[in-house]
Formats: C-alpha cells, sequence, structure tokens
C-alpha cells in the first residue's frame, strides 16, 4: 500500500513534500470542466513586489541519488524574466541536463534566438526521417555537418558532407525537381540549378565542370565549360559592359561589345561579333614569350589561322586549289587564300581616277619611285634622276597608305602593285615593239625590204601587224 507525507511549514512559508513508497502517481491533476479552455493547468507564478529584469521565475528539477548516495540534478527546465518592461517583456527558456557530472545547456530560446548546445559540448545532434537514422546529423565535435550520412568527414575545416546517392533541393521546380539541387553519388558530385521542368538547365559537376541546357555529357575537360543551347539559333554568349553606348541597337543592345553565335542553324559554325563605337571593333592579339625565323611548311608564328575540312570522323587538309580563307566586306569577298597558298583579291574597284590600270603613268617610273622612297637594297642608277613620281604621286594613286594626319606611309598596296607591274611590262613591250618597227624601217631603207626580213628571222623578232 502507498503512503502519502504531506509537510507543511507555517512559519510564513507553506511548501510540501509527497512521498509514497511505490511507483503509483505522486500527484494527479483532473479538471472534469468540459468547455474548449485548458485544463489542468499547473501555473508557477513569481508575484513579485519589486520585478526586476533577469528574475528566476520558475525551475523544475529532476533528481536522484548516485551510487554515494548524493541527491544528483539530472536536468532541469527553467524560465527566466530577461526584461520586465511592460508591454515589452522577454523571457529566456531553457533546458538542461547533467553531462560527466556538470549542468550543460541542451536547449535556450531567448528573444533574439533558438540555441541547442549552448555551452559549445561535445554533443552531436541528430535527426532521423522516416527511412534514415541520420538525415541531418551535425558531428559536434569535428564541426561537420552530414545529410544522410553518419559519419561526415572533411580534410580541413568545416563543412558539409552529403552521402552517396544525396539530393538537396531549394525552390518550387517542377513536379520532380526542384530549382536549385545539389546531388551527390559514388563517382560524382553535381550541383544543378533550373527553372521550371524537372530537368536541370545548369550544372557544375566532378572537376569543376559547368555545363547548361540540360547537356548530360559535357565534353569540356577539367574546369571546363560545355554551353548547349539545344536547337536554339540565338546568342549563345553575350558581352557586355555599361560604359560601352554603340549606335547599332537594331543589331544588339547598346551595351553588348561582343557576341559568340552560331553562324548557321543546321549546319553549326562559329561566328564572332564585336561591336564598338570606334574602330576596331574586333582584334585579335596574340603574346607568345619566343618567336621563330624559319620560313617552311612547318614552321611556328606567333598567330596561327588553320582551316580544316572533315574526312568522316576527324580533319584533314582541304584540297589545295579550294578556298581557305575568306575575308569579307559587308558579305562581299575581297580577298580570299587558297589551300595552296594563292592569293586572290577583288580588283574591281576603282582606284583613284583610274579604272584598275596606270596607263596615263609612266609604270616603271612608279615603281622605280616606290624603290627609290623606301631606299632598301636600292642601287642608285643615272636614271633615277629622270623620275618624277614621288612618294605623294603614290599616295594620291593608292599605291601607298597614309597616315592619320595624310603624310604618306610605306604599307604598299599588293593588288595595286601588281596591276603597275604588268602595266609596266606591257608598256615596255609596246615600246619593245614600237622601237623595233622603226629599226626595220629603217632596215628596209639601208638593205632593201627582203634582207631586213632576213635579219628579223635570224634574231627571231616578230612584227605586230
Amino acid at each position: 500500500m502507498s503512503q502519502t507525507k504531506i509537510q507543511l511549514d507555517l512559519d510564513g512559508k507553506v511548501g510540501s513534500t509527497i512521498t509514497t513508497a511505490d511507483n503509483t502517481a505522486q500527484l494527479t491533476l483532473t479538471s472534469t470542466d468540459a468547455d474548449a479552455n485548458t485544463g489542468p493547468l499547473i501555473v508557477l507564478n513569481r508575484d513579485s513586489g519589486s520585478p526586476a529584469d533577469n528574475d528566476a521565475c520558475g525551475n523544475i528539477q529532476f533528481k536522484a541519488d548516485d551510487d554515494g548516495g548524493n541527491s544528483t540534478e539530472l536536468a532541469s527546465i527553467n524560465a527566466t524574466f530577461t526584461d520586465v518592461s511592460n508591454g515589452a517583456e522577454d523571457a529566456t527558456f531553457g533546458i538542461s541536463s547533467v553531462i560527466g557530472g556538470s549542468q550543460m545547456s541542451r536547449f535556450k530560446a531567448t528573444a533574439s534566438e533558438t540555441v541547442l548546445n549552448d555551452d559549445s559540448g561535445d554533443i552531436d545532434f541528430r535527426v532521423e526521417s522516416n527511412g534514415n537514422t541520420h538525415a541531418l546529423f551535425i558531428d559536434a565535435g569535428n564541426d561537420v555537418i552530414g545529410l544522410f550520412n553518419s559519419s561526415p568527414s572533411f580534410t580541413t575545416g568545416s563543412g558539409m558532407h552529403l552521402a552517396d546517392d544525396v539530393k538537396i533541393g531549394f525552390g518550387t521546380g517542377g513536379s520532380s525537381r526542384p530549382d536549385f539541387q545539389l546531388s551527390a553519388d559514388s563517382s560524382n558530385l553535381k550541383l544543378a540549378c533550373g527553372f521550371g521542368g524537372d530537368t536541370a538547365d545548369i550544372n557544375i559537376s566532378t572537376g569543376g565542370i559547368i555545363s547548361t541546357g540540360q547537356e548530360t555529357s559535357p565534353d569540356a575537360g577539367t574546369s571546363g565549360i560545355t554551353l548547349n543551347q539545344g536547337a536554339n539559333d540565338t546568342n549563345i554568349i553575350t558581352l557586355k559592359s555599361s560604359d560601352v553606348d554603340h549606335p547599332m541597337t537594331g543589331l544588339f543592345e547598346t551595351d553588348t561589345y561582343g557576341v559568340l553565335v552560331k553562324n548557321n542553324g543546321g549546319d553549326g559554325g562559329l561566328r564572332i561579333l564585336g561591336l564598338s563605337d570606334d574602330d576596331p571593333a574586333l582584334l585579335l592579339q596574340g603574346f607568345s614569350a619566343t618567336d621563330s625565323g624559319s620560313v617552311n611548311a612547318s614552321a611556328d608564328a606567333i598567330i596561327h589561322i588553320d582551316g580544316r575540312k572533315s574526312d568522316g570522323g576527324t580533319s584533314v587538309a582541304t584540297i589545295s586549289s579550294n578556298n581557305l580563307v575568306a575575308v569579307k566586306n559587308d558579305g562581299t569577298n575581297q580577298l580570299m587564300f587558297t589551300g595552296d597558298g594563292q592569293i586572290y583579291t577583288n580588283n574591281g574597284t576603282a582606284v583613284g581616277s583610274q579604272t584598275g590600270t596606270f596607263d596615263a603613268y609612266e609604270d616603271a617610273h612608279l615603281v622605280r619611285a616606290w624603290d627609290l622612297v623606301h631606299k632598301k637594297g636600292v642601287i642608285d642608277s643615272e636614271f633615277d634622276k629622270f623620275v618624277g613620281y614621288n612618294h605623294e604621286k603614290l599616295a594620291d594613286l593608292k599605291l601607298v597608305g597614309r597616315e592619320e594626319d595624310g603624310t604618306p606611309n610605306h604599307f604598299v598596296n599588293v593588288t595595286g602593285m601588281q596591276r603597275l607591274h604588268n602595266g609596266a611590262i606591257w608598256q615596255q613591250y609596246e615600246k619593245h615593239q614600237k622601237l623595233a618597227n622603226a629599226m626595220y624601217e629603217l632596215a628596209k631603207v639601208a638593205v632593201g625590204e627582203e634582207k631586213a626580213n632576213e635579219i628579223l628571222e635570224e634574231n627571231d623578232i616578230k612584227l605586230l601587224n
């Protein structure tokens, strides 16, 4: 039979002790009220006549004797009135338990935070899911968080360690995938971001490889990028700067200064565009610590342009007579290089008042004038004094270039010089024919027509009719 002992101290204080000799309930509170209000109700009320901040307002202790017969506080629940200001009251609520002979905080709720393990003990935190004992696990001693991982570890520092075949997702996403997802399996760690649908739009996978457009097998190397825009033919990369303000707004936004885009919707190819308010709009530069002076089929240079054709699986050199590189002006070819090194230029454009020729000038004199201007490897000739053309005349004829201030320079117009050389050859041929005709007429007068014809035949000279 249980025994109940109630002790009352009437010396200005009231207290009670309920003691039983068995494990039946020492105290039962029963409410027979049928309404929806709370009941039974236990109230711990500190009714102070002079309340002050940080008043301890209640403590429930759990005690038992240790094996030395000492009454030991095993755990406690307490509340503290941290701010007693009317209308702005704050309180702290805590739960603690004994660890290694000392009380340590397990849970603490204040006006500004809720804290687990506020005393920084080596106390792990674990959350179970329906099928995993370590759905969330904080290894306090190693400062590591594990997700579905009972042994999270890092070689240095703190962090989060995912188990194999785990995904973390944030956002609404599609029916089976969130907008932001971190996943891992036994061989790959992947960070995936998407915007609706059930597949990722951006992936960062093992090796630091970034891929876009639902690309599942990026062929970029370590720390590389694979951009996949599906069947879209729009710009795949645009480069912008807030201080760029070009006028080609009918083509691109005014702050766009560079674009990479597929050249042909079905065939592929890369088109690189540069946009600028001033020239140059596209600049190709190469920087090398070395350079080569060799000139041969395999010599190096600071900048290489290498065109190849497909042989079905890889690439081979293009047919020697076929086009290798084309330089265009608004879509029209102006300069072309073939596979065997031949150069073709569009010479249909008029040059000054000329239409591709220089018949109004002594072409040989123009050629000599160029030599005399740059004076490189030129042997002086007694006939140089008869050359009446100068550097300015060469620039007027667009055989050489000019500086911004109009001064002629030594940039030579290769196609113009080719026409000039051809013209000089033909002019000399005409003069030769005229001289041959004159000598023939003199020979006829001097030795007769028959003998004059023999002289032409002996010297293999043919006169034009």
